[in-house]
């Protein structure tokens, strides 16, 4: 089953890292892609720049309506995610052990297709990413 991980942090406290810190951080996600890869169990991965980029988009009758910045101002943003191939939540969660979770929070859903919708092997996704 597939399982989405949802980071979320705030992105003043990521700003304030020292470059030390930033490093140990990418170490633990670094840790946990690899762990992924070996278990291959990963299926794809993706950092989202800042909300500073994000634009929303809705629509109003037939007009788009496009304003600056992400959907919902909040305390932490959606920073990133991974998807990953595990055979239960729990291993799922096992996992995500080794993602920095001091600040923050990581959010773990399991991902349904659309009818008719293809996902390219997890196998595959890998030898890709490398």
């Amino acid at each position: 089953m597939l399982f989405s991980v949802m980071i979320y942090a705030s992105e003043d406290f990521i700003d304030a890292l020292t470059p030390e810190e930033h490093a140990l951080i990418l170490q633990k996600h670094g840790a946990f892609h690899e762990h992924t890869k070996t278990g291959k169990t990963f299926a794809a991965a993706a950092k989202l720049m800042s909300t500073g980029t994000a634009v929303t988009v809705n629509r109003d009758g037939e007009e788009l309506v496009i304003t600056d910045g992400p959907y919902a101002e909040t305390k932490e943003q959606f920073m990133g995610f991974y998807l990953i191939d595990c055979a239960t939540l729990d291993e799922a969660i096992d996992a995500v052990n080794l993602l920095p979770l001091n600040h923050g929070r990581i959010e773990i859903r399991p991902v349904e297709f659309f009818e008719g919708a293809q996902f390219h092997d997890a196998e595959r996704v890998v030898i890709n990413a490398s």
